[in-house]
């Protein structure tokens, strides 16, 4: 059952909020927990088992961390086997996706959550937790199983131990979440279609604008898909008094790479810069040391978005060019900025083919069609699309841009913008009467970020 689904939206979520808000507050871990269990198992018991066993694992070493925190060389073997366990079962989980009966929804995440909770205690930034069930809570939140965003263990223990949650909350946890929703209905489902038709054509005889189409597309489609996620994911937890972080800005436009990963799955880059390069780097003083982690850092981020080689290759590229600003190009977007935005975009656009294309092979076949040598520079086929979906493209690539969030800044604390934040609750309800007949009325896709 995924946040975007009817089945969620109409039936389990009112259920869940109802029943939050009747049981007392001491109650109200144990509920999240065992709800978190129950969509967990919707498609099958055998869901529960494998998060199970992680949380069991992460609380078993935490212990044992916790006991032997004086015994550093010891501590860190324990440490490095419990990672390495937890990496290789992971990899086995996702490699083998096809052939298992049923892959429990964000064991990804679980895994993250769980190798930067051991982290934490062997750094000694806290304690090992001894309630079993605030840290199964913690490992298995279900509104961030979806795609994040990430919190820390000890900021989760602490909201956890603070939260108050309250008809205000509520409120604004069901706008965030409506327009979360919106986010991925309306416009990452609709953006899938337009990337779907277009994947259709032929790699090998694409042509110049065909090929920039689909990427283009591409990139909106997954940034709005992650960004519909996590912003319902967000919406949810505050609806249950916890406030997760934000884990996208608005990265497109962006004068460079840096610039615009800094927008990008935010949560996530932290935990590997925090729990991986600063960790194993942080007292490097070398700097090709400092730029050879960071390629290695978004190499293994490549392989945890899914462990293939193109993955690896798009991280290696992305670790590459961000190096390469830091010691080059990092005066480019103050001397010229247009020159920046190019650079950035083709940049981008460029690495994005790594993500979808099916094999090496047409990822060379776009890449060479998007330099003007694939079949033309345009065709009948490109040609539709563009006259079809110019208006669409042009309003998502507004939205994903700081010229968005800038403008909606400045609306909202003139008259006009108090005004329109009086009915957001009406708009929201508009909002979710369209995505709810986006949802009826077209077939559900196959969701991208369970793909990846």
């Amino acid at each position: 059952m995924y946040l975007s689904s009817l089945t969620f939206t109409l039936l389990a979520m009112p259920v869940l909020l109802l029943l939050f808000c009747c049981i007392p507050q001491k109650g109200k871990p144990v509920f999240l927990l065992l709800a978190g269990m129950l969509l967990t198992c919707w498609n099958g018991p055998a869901g529960i088992l494998i998060p199970a066993v992680f949380v069991c694992f992460n609380y078993g070493i935490g212990l044992l961390l916790g006991k032997l925190s004086e015994k550093r060389r010891l501590c860190l073997a324990v440490l490095l086997a419990a990672v390495t366990t937890q990496a290789a079962a992971l990899t086995i989980i996702r490699q083998n996706r096809q052939d298992a009966a049923f892959i429990p929804i964000g064991i990804a995440i679980t895994t993250l959550l769980g190798i930067g909770y051991l982290i934490g205690i062997y750094r000694k930034k806290y304690p090992p937790e001894r309630n079993f069930l605030h840290l199964a809570l913690y490992l298995t939140f279900f509104p961030v199983m979806f795609a994040g965003p990430l919190l820390s263990y000890q900021e989760f223990s602490r909201q956890l131990k603070e939260s108050r949650p309250n008809i205000r909350c509520l409120g604004d946890g069901l706008g965030l979440f409506v327009r979360g929703l919106a986010e991925k209905v309306m416009l990452a489902d609709t953006l899938g279609y337009v990337f779907r038709e277009l994947r259709q054509t032929d790699p090998a005889g694409i042509s110049m604008l065909t090929a920039w189409l689909t990427v283009m597309s591409f990139s909106m489609y997954l940034y709005f898909e992650l960004l519909g996620y996590a912003d319902m994911a967000r919406g949810l937890s505050r609806c249950f008094g916890l406030e997760l972080p934000k884990n996208f800005g608005q990265p497109f436009f962006s004068s460079s790479v840096t610039q615009f990963m800094e927008n990008w799955n935010i949560t996530h880059i932290l935990w590997f810069q925090t729990n991986f390069r600063h960790l194993l780097f942080g007292r490097a003083k070398h700097r090709w040391v400092k730029y050879a982690s960071l390629v290695l850092m978004w190499m293994l981020i490549g392989l945890w978005y899914k462990p293939s080689v193109q993955f690896l290759l798009w991280g290696m590229l992305i670790g590459l060019i961000l190096a390469a600003e830091l010691n080059f190009f990092k005066h480019i977007p103050d001397r010229n900025y247009a020159v920046g935005l190019v650079y950035t975009a083709i940049s981008l656009q460029f690495s994005w083919v790594l993500f979808f294309a099916d094999n090496m092979t047409q990822v060379l076949h776009f890449w060479r069609a998007m330099v003007g040598f694939g079949s033309g520079l345009i065709d009948k086929y490109g040609v539709y699309f563009l006259t079809s979906y110019i208006v669409l493209l042009l309003v998502c690539f507004y939205i994903a841009t700081d010229l968005f969030r800038n403008i909606t800044e400045r609306i909202s604390t003139t008259a006009v913008g108090r005004k329109i934040a009086s009915y957001m609750p009406l708009i929201d309800s508009v909002l979710l009467i369209f995505c709810l007949a986006c949802m009826l009325y077209t077939d559900a896709p196959a969701e991208l970020w369970l793909q990846l």
